[in-house]
């Protein structure tokens, strides 16, 4: 897997790191949830043996969260206020209970969409902690900001088209809740057309019908917000005196 350099977007606040628990080497070989694409199959066939609860995908989906929250920790969204990892939350809920994903590595990928473009966490570490599919969706879903911004954009699109049928869903999930929260904001505007343009993008390679559920939601969301005119807020021009913040958006 490549690994990322150049700039993160991570804040400059030095603070005492608090303790993370992670899941235990051993128990995720025991579990062997991660360690094959076909390894999670085993918790869903009907004939597998019962599997201790420390070993279950849900397990893992909580350490994605936890790791997720103290990778976030110091970051905030637009308002300055609210904590990033309330996007990350937002965007599993309609990845689950929205667009019905049920696949925990593209799930576990979700909660750490973000990790490697904005936090000191590289590719190597999601999966040397969360598995070689992991990995690979997270990196899908990752921009390298290594790269000059026209030529990230064109590879990121590259590998959204070239992603699994989930990993586009769960790219959806993250359009929608940009829609969501930007409603009322100078961001509105860029990022109905980003999400135009990804839908569109999209819209051939997603024919079954989770696929177009999620496209449906999407642009069904977009055409509300402009039908009922919700305005946008103007950027503010004026020169900022205050020092910088943490990452936000």
């Amino acid at each position: 897997m490549p690994r990322y350099s150049g700039s993160k977007k991570i804040s400059r606040t030095v603070r005492r790191k608090p303790p993370i628990l992670l899941p235990k080497p051993e128990l995720l070989a025991k579990a062997d949830a991660f360690g094959s694409n076909r390894g999670l199959l085993h918790w869903w066939s009907p004939n597998a043996a019962q599997k201790s609860e420390l070993n279950s995908p849900t397990q893992i989906v909580l350490h994605a969260f936890r790791f997720a929250a103290f990778k976030h920790r110091q970051q905030t969204l637009a308002d300055g206020i609210t904590p990033y990892f309330a996007h990350v939350v937002r965007v599993n809920w309609v990845l689950r209970d929205l667009f019905h994903i049920k696949d925990t590595p593209t799930i576990v990928a979700a909660i750490l969409h973000d990790v490697v473009e904005d936090t000191d966490t590289d590719i190597e570490d999601i999966e040397d902690l969360f598995g070689k599919t992991v990995a690979q969706y997270v990196d899908l879903l990752t921009k390298n900001q290594a790269l000059p911004k026209r030529q990230r954009d064109r590879e990121y699109d590259e590998k959204l088209v070239s992603a699994p049928e989930t990993v586009q869903i769960a790219k959806l999930a993250d359009i929608y809740d940009n829609l969501s929260r930007r409603i009322g904001t100078s961001r509105l505007p860029s990022t109905i057309k980003n999400a135009r343009r990804i839908a569109a993008m999209f819209k051939p390679l997603l024919p079954s019908k989770r696929g177009l559920t999620a496209l449906n939601h999407v642009e069904l969301l977009i055409s509300e917000i402009e039908q009922a005119g919700l305005p946008s807020k103007p950027k503010d021009r004026t020169p900022a005196a205050q020092p910088k913040r943490p990452r936000t958006r």
